[in-house]
């Protein structure tokens, strides 16, 4: 239970990211590691096209990717976001 409510948590980060960058302008360029990984979820959903540097090894063992460049969000993203505000408001509205 506890994993799908953690899932639900970061597909909904995910989402404000996403409707966050759609704001932008275009490129943006971000080094924040766990927005980094919510950017690799959503290119990998093609929400989102993004290029991201290679990825470095540390000290410790881990894996790390320094920065991510979003270049576009994809016709799927527009649609997710639209479709995620046309759903807020209708909760707003209840």
């Amino acid at each position: 239970m506890k994993r799908s409510q953690s899932r639900m948590g970061h597909a909904s980060e995910c989402y404000e990211l996403l409707e966050f960058l759609s704001r932008r302008q275009m490129p943006v360029v971000c080094s924040e590691p766990d927005d980094i990984h919510k950017i690799l979820a959503l290119r990998s959903a093609s929400l989102l096209q993004a290029m991201t540097e290679p990825t470095v090894v540390l000290r410790t063992g881990e894996r790390r990717i320094e920065r991510a460049i979003v270049t576009a969000i994809t016709a799927e993203g527009r649609a997710a976001c639209m479709m995620r505000s046309a759903n807020a408001q209708s909760a707003g509205r209840r």
